[in-house]
Protein backbone atom coordinates (compact mmCIF):
# COMPACT_ATOMS: atom_id res chain seq x y z
CA UNK A 1 0.00 0.00 0.00
CA UNK A 2 1.31 3.60 -1.05
CA UNK A 3 1.15 5.90 1.66
CA UNK A 4 2.08 9.52 1.06
CA UNK A 5 3.95 8.63 -2.33
CA UNK A 6 3.78 8.21 -5.67
CA UNK A 7 4.89 5.14 -7.72
CA UNK A 8 6.22 5.48 -11.20
CA UNK A 9 3.70 3.74 -13.95
CA UNK A 10 6.27 1.00 -15.16
CA UNK A 11 6.45 0.12 -11.40
CA UNK A 12 3.09 -1.28 -11.33
CA UNK A 13 3.70 -3.78 -13.94
CA UNK A 14 6.95 -4.85 -12.57
CA UNK A 15 5.57 -5.40 -9.00
CA UNK A 16 2.74 -7.74 -10.49
CA UNK A 17 4.92 -9.22 -12.79
CA UNK A 18 7.33 -10.22 -9.83
CA UNK A 19 4.49 -11.15 -7.20
CA UNK A 20 2.39 -12.88 -10.07
CA UNK A 21 -0.40 -10.55 -9.09
CA UNK A 22 -2.69 -7.63 -9.87
CA UNK A 23 -1.47 -4.42 -8.75
CA UNK A 24 -3.77 -1.29 -7.62
CA UNK A 25 -3.58 1.82 -6.51
CA UNK A 26 -5.95 4.48 -5.15
CA UNK A 27 -5.99 8.51 -4.11
CA UNK A 28 -7.14 9.86 -1.36
CA UNK A 29 -6.93 11.53 1.59
CA UNK A 30 -7.75 11.77 5.07
CA UNK A 31 -10.37 14.43 4.50
CA UNK A 32 -11.81 12.32 1.86
CA UNK A 33 -10.28 7.96 2.41
CA UNK A 34 -12.72 7.04 -0.69
CA UNK A 35 -11.76 9.53 -2.55
CA UNK A 36 -10.76 7.61 -6.00
CA UNK A 37 -9.46 3.83 -7.07
CA UNK A 38 -7.63 2.41 -10.16
CA UNK A 39 -8.51 0.55 -13.46
CA UNK A 40 -6.32 -2.24 -15.49
CA UNK A 41 -5.60 0.85 -17.50
CA UNK A 42 -3.98 2.91 -14.76
CA UNK A 43 -6.43 5.72 -14.05
CA UNK A 44 -7.60 6.26 -11.38
CA UNK A 45 -11.78 6.85 -11.33
CA UNK A 46 -13.48 9.49 -8.62
CA UNK A 47 -16.47 8.16 -6.97
CA UNK A 48 -18.24 11.19 -8.22
CA UNK A 49 -20.73 10.48 -6.51
CA UNK A 50 -19.18 10.69 -2.61
CA UNK A 51 -17.37 13.85 -3.99
CA UNK A 52 -16.55 16.90 -6.20
CA UNK A 53 -12.84 17.19 -7.70
CA UNK A 54 -11.91 20.00 -9.11
CA UNK A 55 -8.77 20.54 -10.99
CA UNK A 56 -7.76 24.30 -10.73
CA UNK A 57 -5.18 26.56 -12.06
CA UNK A 58 -3.16 28.77 -9.33
CA UNK A 59 -6.32 31.30 -8.95
CA UNK A 60 -8.92 28.02 -8.39
CA UNK A 61 -9.98 28.85 -11.88
CA UNK A 62 -11.22 25.47 -13.59
CA UNK A 63 -8.46 23.63 -15.11
CA UNK A 64 -9.55 21.86 -18.87
CA UNK A 65 -9.33 17.89 -18.61
CA UNK A 66 -6.19 17.01 -20.40
CA UNK A 67 -4.17 19.49 -18.93
CA UNK A 68 -1.94 19.13 -15.45
CA UNK A 69 -3.94 21.37 -13.04
CA UNK A 70 -1.96 23.79 -10.19
CA UNK A 71 -3.92 22.17 -7.46
CA UNK A 72 -7.02 20.11 -6.89
CA UNK A 73 -10.75 20.82 -4.86
CA UNK A 74 -12.34 18.31 -3.22
CA UNK A 75 -15.83 18.58 -1.53
CA UNK A 76 -16.22 15.56 0.77
CA UNK A 77 -20.35 14.75 0.14
CA UNK A 78 -20.73 11.63 2.51
CA UNK A 79 -19.31 13.45 5.87
CA UNK A 80 -22.21 15.30 7.07
CA UNK A 81 -20.46 15.61 10.64
CA UNK A 82 -17.86 18.00 9.73
CA UNK A 83 -18.49 19.13 5.94
CA UNK A 84 -15.76 19.30 3.93
CA UNK A 85 -16.24 21.85 1.25
CA UNK A 86 -13.53 22.87 -1.85
CA UNK A 87 -10.76 21.73 0.16
CA UNK A 88 -7.33 22.46 -1.43
CA UNK A 89 -5.30 18.89 -1.70
CA UNK A 90 -2.26 21.05 -3.33
CA UNK A 91 -1.70 18.20 -5.54
CA UNK A 92 -1.34 18.53 -9.72
CA UNK A 93 -3.85 16.68 -11.56
CA UNK A 94 -4.80 15.56 -14.45
CA UNK A 95 -8.21 14.75 -16.03
CA UNK A 96 -8.58 12.46 -18.77
CA UNK A 97 -10.53 14.04 -21.75
CA UNK A 98 -12.10 11.09 -23.03
CA UNK A 99 -13.83 7.95 -22.21
CA UNK A 100 -11.54 5.97 -20.30
CA UNK A 101 -11.08 2.44 -22.38
CA UNK A 102 -11.89 0.20 -18.94
CA UNK A 103 -15.56 1.04 -19.60
CA UNK A 104 -15.73 3.30 -16.36
CA UNK A 105 -18.53 6.13 -16.66
CA UNK A 106 -16.65 7.71 -13.91
CA UNK A 107 -14.12 10.67 -13.76
CA UNK A 108 -10.55 9.45 -14.48
CA UNK A 109 -7.20 11.21 -12.95
CA UNK A 110 -3.57 10.85 -12.71
CA UNK A 111 -1.95 12.21 -10.07
CA UNK A 112 1.36 14.23 -10.42
CA UNK A 113 1.36 15.20 -6.46
CA UNK A 114 3.34 17.71 -5.17
CA UNK A 115 6.77 17.10 -6.42
CA UNK A 116 7.52 20.81 -6.66
CA UNK A 117 7.39 20.83 -2.64
CA UNK A 118 10.95 18.90 -2.62
CA UNK A 119 13.66 20.97 -1.33
CA UNK A 120 17.11 20.20 -3.15
CA UNK A 121 20.34 20.51 -1.71
CA UNK A 122 23.95 20.03 -2.87
CA UNK A 123 26.42 17.96 -0.49
CA UNK A 124 29.47 18.78 0.11
CA UNK A 125 30.90 16.05 -2.23
CA UNK A 126 29.13 17.30 -5.37
CA UNK A 127 25.72 15.44 -5.02
CA UNK A 128 22.95 16.33 -4.16
CA UNK A 129 20.28 15.85 -1.51
CA UNK A 130 16.37 16.10 -1.96
CA UNK A 131 13.58 16.36 1.87
CA UNK A 132 10.27 15.70 1.33
CA UNK A 133 7.83 18.17 3.34
CA UNK A 134 7.01 14.99 5.67
CA UNK A 135 10.50 14.87 7.23
CA UNK A 136 10.03 18.40 7.98
CA UNK A 137 6.19 18.52 9.52
CA UNK A 138 6.89 15.09 11.42
CA UNK A 139 9.98 17.34 12.96
CA UNK A 140 8.69 20.41 13.59
CA UNK A 141 4.71 19.66 14.84
CA UNK A 142 5.76 17.75 18.14
CA UNK A 143 6.92 20.82 18.97
CA UNK A 144 4.49 23.02 21.69
CA UNK A 145 3.94 26.16 20.86
CA UNK A 146 3.54 26.54 16.87
CA UNK A 147 0.98 28.08 15.98
CA UNK A 148 2.45 27.88 12.04
CA UNK A 149 5.55 27.57 10.27
CA UNK A 150 6.70 27.83 6.59
CA UNK A 151 9.99 26.81 5.68
CA UNK A 152 11.43 28.95 2.59
CA UNK A 153 14.44 27.85 0.96
CA UNK A 154 15.93 30.92 0.12
CA UNK A 155 19.53 29.93 -1.60
CA UNK A 156 20.59 26.58 -2.21
CA UNK A 157 22.41 26.05 1.51
CA UNK A 158 20.10 28.79 3.15
CA UNK A 159 16.54 27.82 4.85
CA UNK A 160 14.44 30.69 6.16
CA UNK A 161 11.78 29.58 8.77
CA UNK A 162 8.85 31.78 9.75
CA UNK A 163 6.69 31.41 12.79
CA UNK A 164 3.52 32.01 13.88
CA UNK A 165 3.71 31.20 17.92
CA UNK A 166 1.04 30.32 20.07
CA UNK A 167 -0.04 33.16 21.96
CA UNK A 168 1.28 31.56 25.26
CA UNK A 169 4.61 30.89 24.19
CA UNK A 170 7.80 32.35 24.05
CA UNK A 171 9.29 33.34 20.72
CA UNK A 172 12.74 33.81 21.32
CA UNK A 173 12.55 30.19 23.17
CA UNK A 174 10.40 28.83 20.28
CA UNK A 175 12.99 29.48 17.82
CA UNK A 176 15.91 27.93 19.46
CA UNK A 177 14.12 24.91 19.91
CA UNK A 178 13.01 25.01 16.09
CA UNK A 179 16.77 25.72 15.04
CA UNK A 180 18.02 22.84 16.98
CA UNK A 181 15.18 20.23 15.83
CA UNK A 182 16.13 21.28 11.68
CA UNK A 183 20.05 21.63 12.45
CA UNK A 184 19.75 17.72 13.82
CA UNK A 185 17.30 16.94 10.49
CA UNK A 186 19.94 18.78 8.23
CA UNK A 187 22.56 16.72 9.70
CA UNK A 188 21.34 13.37 9.34
CA UNK A 189 21.42 14.01 5.65
CA UNK A 190 24.93 14.93 5.84
CA UNK A 191 24.02 18.55 5.13
CA UNK A 192 25.45 20.42 8.35
CA UNK A 193 26.78 23.07 6.05
CA UNK A 194 22.94 24.32 5.27
CA UNK A 195 21.99 26.89 7.22
CA UNK A 196 18.71 27.94 8.90
CA UNK A 197 17.75 31.75 9.48
CA UNK A 198 14.74 33.22 11.50
CA UNK A 199 12.51 34.84 9.21
CA UNK A 200 11.27 38.06 10.29
CA UNK A 201 7.91 38.00 8.57
CA UNK A 202 5.50 35.79 9.39
CA UNK A 203 3.65 32.80 7.37
CA UNK A 204 2.60 34.17 4.33
CA UNK A 205 -0.18 32.93 1.99
CA UNK A 206 -0.24 31.55 -1.59
CA UNK A 207 -2.37 33.55 -4.19
CA UNK A 208 -4.86 31.31 -3.70
CA UNK A 209 -5.06 31.82 -0.15
CA UNK A 210 -3.63 28.47 0.92
CA UNK A 211 -0.51 28.18 3.26
CA UNK A 212 2.23 26.32 1.94
CA UNK A 213 4.79 24.46 4.68
CA UNK A 214 7.48 24.03 2.21
CA UNK A 215 8.71 27.32 -0.47
CA UNK A 216 11.60 25.94 -2.89
CA UNK A 217 13.49 27.35 -4.64
CA UNK A 218 12.91 28.18 -8.35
Amino acid sequence: MLSAEGLPLSEYDRIARTLRTTVANSYAATECPFLSYSCQHGWLHVNADWVVVEPVDVNHRPTPPGQPSHTVLISNLANRIQPILRYDLGDSVLQRPDPCPCGNPLPALRVQGRAADLLTFPTAHGGTVAIAPLAFATTLEPIPGIDLYQIAQTTPTTLRVRLRPAADADPDQLWRTVHAAITRLLATHDLSHVSTERGGEPPQASPGGKYPTIIPLH
